[in-house]
């Protein structure tokens, strides 16, 4: 009987302690859930993961409160009783340094001379099959039956039969003859490998990070400098990322332009080599800014309610081809493509239906004020241009509802020259184009046409893809 009695003593004993145990897990459990909804930083209630709450940990104030700002609102902006955190080392690149426009220059650089058009379209149009090839082009206008590859030397040794620049998009040539621009898309932008004609060397833009190796610069290019040896680079990646001035001749690079958080959309330096202008856009702010060409003495030119964009100036420097118009300003009449002069002032749209957003470049006629552009050749697009995933399935796309018009800036006057055309290239006399064209049997080739549109007629008949044509006027093409 006693050891049934102690028994039972025991058991009621066990259960009590059980009892007391639980008691004080429960509450230990409410204090962490209570100082895990105090901290801003806690993980929330909902997640997978349990609370806990480090014994040596010291629990936030009560009177923090929860930073919850909306995307994109970056929270250390926001909230800035935040803690900030410990910098750690991501990767090998160096921190950026802060940049500030240059002085202005003692000596204002004397005003390049205007390059004057060609009096004759005889060159080589060079364009972009499985390889870039090129033929020769008369006095006439006449190109050459067989095409002749292009002796370009990779900037690395390559095993033999290997072609490096089939990597590349298309070519850019320089106003003045001896350097050319290839360059390719990436996933991150536009790399850019810079061709000397004259020697046959090959540059590989690139610059050097924390350890002294070598990175390709990965951004935009956004043309050349009437002085023919330089050109403009949008650098999204190095620690002086921003708008770079680079020189064809060593690959060296001078910053001109950096705005933090903002996009430069496009840039372009005046045909006398004294203005730039280029474009920025965040998320509500949409600017166009003037400096001087070293990127000094930057002032606002135009702010649009829009995405701004930059392209390129007429080659008397009287126009300057830009997108982004504020609304207030835009009617119903106009295109999305408009110009101005170097001040900002006479603005007017262009008539042409420009298609702005996919890539397509306006360019302007060697003579006169004449652009040429890719537009909507329908009254309605083709129905791949609707869906995402159409337009990347489908490579022919591109030609779908589209053509190549020309505008005469000073009269207004628009005209479709060529339908199922995209990629337009002025001849260096500005009397043909060259066009990228699909014909009824959707195969792609590169054709000439009158600037008025009349005498269109193929350069080629190939089952590849022709595309990227660029004309290399006579002395370029030595």
């Amino acid at each position: 009987m006693k050891a049934r009695s102690f028994k039972f003593i025991g058991g009621a004993l066990l259960l009590l302690a059980l009892a007391a145990l639980a008691v004080k897990m429960l509450a230990s459990a409410s204090i962490s859930s209570a100082m895990a909804h105090q901290s801003p930083l806690a993980i929330p209630s909902n997640a997978s993961l349990p609370v806990a709450q480090s014994p040596l940990s010291t629990p936030a104030p009560q009177s923090v409160p929860v930073c919850d700002v909306p995307w994109p609102t970056p929270p250390a902006l926001a909230c800035p009783w935040l803690p900030t955190p410990t910098p750690q080392p991501t990767s090998s690149f160096p921190a950026a340094t802060p940049w500030t426009p240059p002085a202005p220059p003692s000596q204002t650089p004397t005003p390049l001379p205007l390059i004057a058009a060609a009096r004759n379209p005889s060159g080589v149009l060079v364009y972009r099959g499985d390889s870039f090839q090129g033929r020769n082009v008369d006095r006439l206008g006449n190109a050459a039956q067989v095409p002749q590859l292009l002796d370009f030397r990779p900037p690395v040794e390559v095993g033999p039969g290997y072609d490096y620049f089939a990597y590349f998009d298309r070519l850019v040539p320089a106003p003045r003859g001896r350097y050319i621009a290839a360059i390719a898309a990436v996933e991150s932008g536009e790399i850019v490998d810079i061709i000397d004609r004259t020697t046959g060397r090959t540059l590989w833009l690139h610059w050097l990070n924390a350890e002294g190796n070598p990175v390709s610069a990965e951004g935009f290019f956004y043309g050349w400098h009437p002085n023919g040896y330089e050109f403009l680079f949008r650098e999204d990646n190095a620690p002086d990322h921003g708008l770079w001035l680079v020189d064809a001749r060593t690959g060296e690079h001078r910053l001109i332009a950096q705005q933090p958080t903002w996009d430069i959309s496009g840039a372009a330096i005046s045909p006398d080599g004294q203005r730039l202008i280029y474009a920025t856009n965040t998320f509500d702010v949409h600017q166009i800014w003037t400096a001087n060409a070293d990127g000094s003495e930057p002032r606002l030119l135009l702010e649009s309610d829009i995405i701004v964009y930059v392209y390129s100036w007429s080659p008397d420097g009287r126009y300057l081809l830009y997108v982004g118009e504020p609304s207030v300003t835009v009617s119903d009449a106009g295109g999305p493509l408009w110009v101005m002069d170097r001040e900002g002032r006479n603005r007017k749209p262009l008539n042409l239906p420009f298609i702005f957003g996919f890539g397509f470049q306006p360019v302007w006629s060697p003579v006169g004020h004449r652009v040429a552009a890719v537009g909507s050749a329908d009254d309605e697009m083709a129905e791949c241009w609707e869906r995402d995933e159409s337009f990347r399935a489908d490579p022919l796309c591109w030609y779908r509802g589209t053509g190549v018009y020309v505008e005469d800036v000073d009269t207004g006057e628009a005209q479709l020259t060529v339908r199922q055309a995209i990629h337009p290239a002025w001849s260096p006399d500005g009397s043909l184009l060259a066009v990228s064209r699909m014909d009824d049997q959707e195969q792609v080739d590169i054709w000439l046409v009158n600037r008025d549109g009349s005498g269109l007629h193929r350069v080629m008949d190939t089952p590849e893809m022709d595309r990227r044509p660029v004309w290399l006027a006579k002395e370029e093409a030595k």
